[in-house]
């Protein structure tokens, strides 16, 4: 053994024991045994320790330590090895330099005697079997334990799988039964409306011919009255009567309002009410204005007001319109408002149109232009498109123009679409462009949503595309809850296109709290496409905009989360991609990962690999090979299967390698083979990907483990059943040098040698060595 080889142990006696005293080492050693003797010796003075003290502390015989220290006998190396221990835990650690020459000194002085060798060489290569036997039982347990979790894994994810698809099912069939439901009651519906529309066109028509028959009738009843009032004239009283009609017209030309009111109760107190109905008419068709309203008033206040408003028709139909509207202006300042409003009614309906303005501008210029509004919005309401158009030619040029522009927006919500869209043709035809302009912007600004959407129907239908979009325009800068239901409406009525464009619009004007309003509302009525396309649309502004719109949506039902992984779910890879970029550039990181292991996970490879795609062509950080191999590196190895297999749909070569060498960096054998394991599970079967993401981890394995390991992976692969992987791993290790002799050790290490023509030649030799062997 080299001088140099216990440089740095300490032979001082660092006990307060006496030293050692041994003898001198015999005359005639085979120079290989005098070697380890004084090695030992050297070692054995470091302890400062007697020979039967080292004894009793080790166990051993005292003559044969000395014997051991003496160089007549060869010990074990668990002595030698216990005696390096005892020195260095005395003075100093031995190198390993100095360690391996006397392992080396060891092994030479032990071919001296050829059994002695022979045997100790078996129990070494014993001890070492023995020691890879408790490292694979190890690492089976470590197998055993991996695959027990991760079966309860799988058992928990298929009960959960099936749980959810049962739960989808009974979805499905509730939904189906609530649309059939829905689909037949919107049929019954449409007809019953169909029908109503019908009844209403005879109606119409039929009151258009009773009032034309009660014009005629009224004006037959005046000209018998004249005939009457001359008859009586002429012939005098019928002898022996005492007329009650003719009292009754005495009254009505002699008494005052107040006894007119008189006799009016008392008619009614003695059931003459027909009378009474009569005596109230004929006054207000002969008294003065100022007179009959005090009449009417009268008869409100003495509770007869039902008499009032029956004389309210035949006044409007024989009193001129100018005596009409100072009339409603008596009234309303009498505070009889009943009356004006049975008045106005009166003349809505039995006034033709000219006379209608005529009204209208009386009561104008008397100060009443509430009363003029509401008398022209009545007669927009109630009166036909034809009626309708009339009124405004003649208010052209008036003072009731303005009022009738107003009136047409006042009208709108009580028209059906369709009559809104003929009015509109027939106003436009009659040069009352004004009033059809105004029209569209008061259905916009005035109309619930659903009727907005029929009207715009109705005018596209008609070939008046320009005013439908005026109108969805226009109807857009009202609240966030209308924007909200008109997109509801468009999507119901299948105009998605519309609705994509309503929600542009609203993304490009309103601030992050009404977005969120906007996007929590969509989210909530299952309007997943429109609510993805409102928050994609609003992170693409700028990172601040995103900070905000995501803390207005986390006080906001469902949350920001659950709209972020609506997105994920139920949008392209292009719209995933987009979204995590946004979220990175707003530093929301967590969200983004969230985004990220989503895809990965859930998506199918094609589509995830589009995802991966899109993000490295916006240089996303995540997608970057540092972060991807530091991923790899952090997480365990078959998380990263989907992320390999995505990599290889994407065609990203330089990521597969950083993302595989990230994998295999811990050396762990057990881990790359529940990857490998992950891989041949989730590989498309008709287009695979696996094969060549194996390959590139075979590649990583042979450039960067020893060959050791490599030849350890591949025993454990072909134990695992992965026997291609194996035969692949080989093939390509091949040509490392060394790597052959090294996995056929690793093969036959264990396997008995006992009938080897090598054991037995190495037993006859030692035989023969003995003494008196031949």
């Amino acid at each position: 053994m080299p001088d140099s080889a216990f440089e740095i142990l300490d032979t001082k006696p660092v006990g307060r024991g006496r030293p050692a005293r041994l003898a001198p080492l015999k005359e005639g050693l085979p120079a290989e045994k005098r070697a380890l003797a004084e090695d030992l010796r050297t070692l054995f003075g470091a302890l400062g320790v007697s020979v039967r003290r080292y004894a009793v502390r080790r166990h051993h015989d005292a003559g044969t330590v000395t014997r051991y220290l003496s160089g007549d006998r060869v010990p074990q190396w668990d002595f030698v090895a216990g005696l390096i221990a005892d020195a260095c835990e005395a003075s100093a650690p031995l190198t390993p330099q100095a360690e391996a020459a006397l392992r080396e000194t060891y092994q030479a002085a032990l071919k001296t005697n050829r059994r002695n060798s022979v045997l100790q060489e078996l129990q070494d290569q014993l001890a070492s079997a023995d020691e890879e036997t408790r490292r694979i039982k190890t690492r089976e347990r470590a197998l055993e334990q991996a695959l027990h979790d991760r079966e309860r894994k799988l058992s928990e994810s298929v009960s959960r799988s099936q749980r959810l698809e049962t739960e989808l099912d009974n979805q499905r069939s509730t939904h189906r039964a609530d649309v059939a439901l829905w689909e037949g009651e919107y049929e019954q519906l449409r007809r019953d409306c169909d029908d109503l529309r019908e009844e209403a066109l005879h109606l119409q028509e039929a009151l258009a011919v009773t009032r034309a028959e009660l014009i005629a009738a009224e004006e037959q009843c005046h000209q018998l009255e004249v005939q009457l009032d001359a008859a009586a004239q002429t012939e005098g009283p019928v002898e022996g009567s005492s007329s009650l009609m003719a009292a009754l017209e005495a009254a009505n030309r002699t008494s005052s309002v107040a006894e007119l009111v008189e006799v009016v109760g008392d008619l009614e107190a003695r059931t003459q009410q027909a009378m009474a109905r009569e005596l109230v008419s004929a006054a207000s068709r002969s008294r003065r204005v100022e007179e009959v309203a005090a009449l009417l008033a009268g008869l409100q206040r003495a509770g007869l007001h039902a008499h009032a408003e029956n004389a309210v028709p035949a006044l409007v139909m024989t009193r001129p319109v100018a005596e009409t509207a100072a009339l409603a202006g008596e009234l309303h300042r009498a505070g009889f408002e009943d009356g004006v409003a049975a008045l106005l009614r009166a003349s809505v309906e039995l006034h033709s149109p000219c006379d209608i303005i005529g009204l209208c501008l009386g009561l104008h210029r008397d100060g009443l232009g509430e009363l003029a509004e509401s008398l022209l919005t009545a007669a927009f309401v109630v009166r036909t498109v034809t009626d309708v158009v009339a009124i405004a030619v003649w208010a052209a040029g008036t003072e009731a123009e303005p009022l009738s522009l107003t009136a047409v927006g006042t009208s709108v919500d009580r028209r059906s679409a369709q009559e809104l869209v003929e009015l509109t043709i027939a106003l436009r035809a009659a040069g009352r462009h004004k009033h059809a302009e105004s029209l569209p912007l008061a259905v916009a600004e005035r109309c619930a949503a659903k009727d907005v959407v029929n009207v715009i129907e109705c005018f596209t239908a008609r070939g008046m595309a320009g005013v439908a979009d005026l109108i969805l325009c226009a109807t857009q800068d009202r609240s966030v809850s209308h924007v909200l239901a008109l997109v509801r409406v468009l999507v119901q009525g299948r105009h998605s296109d519309s609705a994509a464009t309503v929600v542009d619009r609203a993304v490009s004007r309103w601030p992050a709290d009404a977005m969120a309003t906007m996007i929590a509302g969509l989210y909530s009525t299952d309007h997943f496409p429109q609510a993805a396309q409102a928050l994609i649309g609003s992170m693409r502004h700028s990172a601040v905009a995103t900070r905000f719109l995501l803390r207005y949506l986390d006080e906001a039902y469902p949350g920001a989360e659950a709209v972020l992984r609506m997105v994920t779910d139920t949008g392209s890879p292009e719209r995933a991609a987009h979204l995590l970029t946004y979220l990175e550039s707003g530093e929301l990181l967590s969200l983004a990962e969230a985004v990220f292991q989503q895809t990965l996970m859930d998506k199918p490879t094609g589509h995830a690999g589009q995802f991966l795609r899109v993000l490295d062509q916006s240089g996303s950080a995540v997608v970057q090979e540092a972060s991807l191999y530091a991923r790899a590196c952090a997480a365990p190895g078959q998380d990263m299967a989907p992320l390999l297999l995505a990599l290889t749909a994407a065609q990203r070569l330089r990521a597969i390698d950083a993302v595989a060498r990230g994998c295999i960096s811990n050396g762990d054998s057990a881990e790359l083979m529940l990857l490998l394991r992950q891989l041949h599970k989730i590989d498309h079967p008709t287009h695979p990907r696996a094969t060549g993401v194996i390959d590139q981890l075979f590649a990583a394995v042979t450039e960067t483990w020893t060959t050791e390991q490599q030849a350890t992976l591949v025993i454990s692969l072909a134990q695992a059943s992965l026997t291609h992987d194996a035969d692949r791993l080989a093939r390509r290790a091949a040509s490392r040098s060394g790597f052959k002799g090294v996995l056929k050790y690793e093969q036959t290490k264990h396997e008995q040698k006992v009938f080897s023509f090598t054991f037995w030649r190495k037993s006859s030799l030692g035989k023969q060595g003995e003494p008196g062997a031949r």
